[in-house]
């Protein structure tokens, strides 16, 4: 189970700031200083998701600590991006409530397994 976590950390963030990098890249400076501090926000949530699979996967003593801190991160995030962003998405309107929820119960279900999983 911890496999399918470190996969999902390591792919699910980083693959969606590349994207998002790819498609803001040419038109940051129209977006402005927000846009800028978007983009770092959402790339310091992509490293630190890829930062606590590598933690868990090699059973570091902070792993568990870093996988709750990226698995919050990216919940937070996504309803961010969703709601409050100066950054282009393909979000149909309406959607934001769906993918949203999607977010915040893949990050519960993962934050129930740690919890169970960490206790002795």
């Amino acid at each position: 189970m911890i496999a399918v976590l470190c996969a999902a950390l390591v792919l699910w963030r980083p693959l969606d700031f590349a994207l998002e990098l790819a498609t803001t890249l040419s038109s940051v400076r129209m977006r402005g200083a927000l846009g800028v501090i978007e983009l770092l926000w959402h790339g310091g949530v992509a490293a630190t998701a890829v930062a606590a699979a590598q933690a868990l996967w090699s059973g570091g003593p902070a792993g568990t600590r870093l996988a709750v801190v990226a698995l919050i991160l990216s919940a937070a995030a996504s309803t961010q991006s969703n709601y409050w962003s100066v950054l282009p998405h393909q979000t149909m309107p309406g959607d934001e409530r769906i993918l949203v929820a999607v977010s915040i119960v893949h990050a519960a279900f993962w934050l129930i397994y740690l919890a169970r999983r960490s206790r002795p």
